[in-house]
């Protein structure tokens, strides 16, 4: 297939960039996990069942599976039958592949261990990678001051940093979140009680059986389901990876304001163009390609976290084709953080223009006047600086002429004296560096 004739464009314009996620959710990486899971269970029956019969690991072949497929019109059987091929050398364990499972049995353990490996390897790494970097750029700019906007209006001066440490640790607090979310798998069977394994060998005790295997796995087991498990621990994945990017749209979105109010400047890069018509061009792609494959993303996360709950009776198939869109998800979601780390490390901030805005706005500091004065006894301080400054234009200068004018002790005119917009921080600094413990302290527990 040519990336030029791909329908989907995680299969042809980003496949570069998206091909590692082949490796969990193509329909290869599939079969190659439900062969792995049978090959597995079935070693495992003939230990519990003392059948001494050794089976080598076999390499899948995916379009042999396929190809068998055409006749049984049924997935998972015809991975029973690839592996009767492919232990043609033991006929003697024919009886026992797939013994006592439904098809749901390997597949939740396929699916289970396909999107642990996904997470581990691919998605975790990234997202990770993605917090280092805002977490850095937060420590980097934590003493840059520059003038926050409420309502989309002049407000109260913070830093840079101190904004980026606020996604920095919204981010970090869902990835551990999400680090310790379990997965879920089942093998109990066609309604999930058991019932061809406790017929076959009533003597063992098929939970805590099962249980173990499940376990070796690396998948927590849930022995109570119908034919198939509950998608709601993979839900809760979802749903985390839903809050992440939601979190992250905000994100790029901020960034985006900061590049077009001048706040951040981006790095050019001479060959580029950034438009067919304006040479002057230098866009913010990188953060508005995350904002668009996120919202992708969580379009079909929240299908997933909508429609995999429901399962009419004990099975209907509806969720089958569902399952096998859940890579795409992931996909939007590695494109988009890729993207996102790409663009932080284009821009950097512009001190000049962020020092003259706050040069241009001494509105912003009369928080700190009026608290001054009501912290020493003035009743009414909120009330005259409200009439001084609200819907003004206010200056260095009318400022400390309105200071001059107040009946207040020298202490106090001092305090207030001492104001200025590039010093009206808090403890930004602070809790940028409060953040970096904290994120620190997580990172060293887990």
């Amino acid at each position: 297939m040519s990336s030029l004739t791909a329908i989907s464009p995680l299969d042809g314009r980003y496949q570069s960039k998206t091909k590692s996620l082949a490796t969990y959710f193509s329909e290869t990486a599939l079969i190659k996990y439900r062969v792995v899971v049978e090959v597995k269970y079935l070693e495992f029956l003939l230990k519990v069942i003392k059948k001494p019969i050794s089976v080598t690991t076999l390499e899948t072949e995916a379009q042999r599976v396929k190809d068998i497929e055409k006749t049984t019109h049924h997935d998972v059987k015809a991975v029973e039958y690839y592996l009767r091929e492919k232990l043609a050398n033991f006929p003697e364990v024919f009886p026992y592949i797939h013994l006592g499972l439904t098809s749901e049995d390997t597949n939740s353990c396929a699916y289970g261990l396909l999107l642990k490996d996904a997470l581990k390897n691919e998605m975790l790494p990234t997202l990770k990678s993605l917090i280092s970097t805002i977490a850095d750029m937060a420590d980097k700019y934590k003493s840059e001051p520059m003038m926050a906007r409420t309502h989309g209006q002049p407000a109260v001066p913070t830093t840079l940093g101190k904004e980026l440490m606020v996604f920095a640790l919204r981010l970090h607090h869902e990835y551990q979140t999400l680090t310790n979310l379990p997965i879920e798998a089942k093998i109990s069977g066609a309604v999930g009680n058991f019932s061809a394994l406790q017929c076959a060998y009533p003597n063992l005790d098929w939970i805590k059986t099962t249980d173990h295997f499940i376990k070796e796995l690396g998948l927590t087991p849930n022995h109570c389901t119908t034919q198939i498990l509950p998608a709601d621990s993979c839900i809760k994945v979802f749903q985390s990876f839903h809050l992440i990017n939601s979190i992250l749209i905000g994100f790029n979105q901020d960034i985006w304001r900061y590049i077009s109010d001048g706040y951040f400047v981006q790095q050019i890069v001479k060959a580029e163009t950034g438009s067919s018509t304006m040479p002057q061009k230098v866009n913010p792609i990188d953060f508005e390609n995350s904002e668009g494959n996120l919202g992708l993303a969580n379009a079909l996360f929240a299908f997933f976290i909508e429609k995999l709950p429901i399962s009419r009776l004990q099975r209907d198939l509806s969720d089958s084709t569902v399952k096998r869109n859940i890579g795409s998800a992931f996909a939007y979601g590695l494109l988009a953080y890729s993207s996102c780390i790409s663009g932080l490390h284009k821009i950097h901030p512009d001190r000049e223009r962020l020092q003259q805005e706050l040069h241009d706005h001494w509105e912003i500091i009369t928080e700190g006047i009026q608290t001054i004065l009501r912290a020493n006894g003035d009743a009414k301080a909120y009330e005259s600086v409200k009439d001084f400054a609200r819907g003004k234009s206010i200056t260095s200068e009318s400022t400390h002429h309105f200071i001059e004018s107040l009946s207040v002790s020298p202490e106090v005119k001092q305090q207030l004296e001492a104001l200025s917009p590039t010093t009206y921080l808090g403890l930004a600094e602070q809790l940028v560096s409060d953040g970096l413990d904290q994120i620190k302290t997580d990172e060293r527990k887990s």
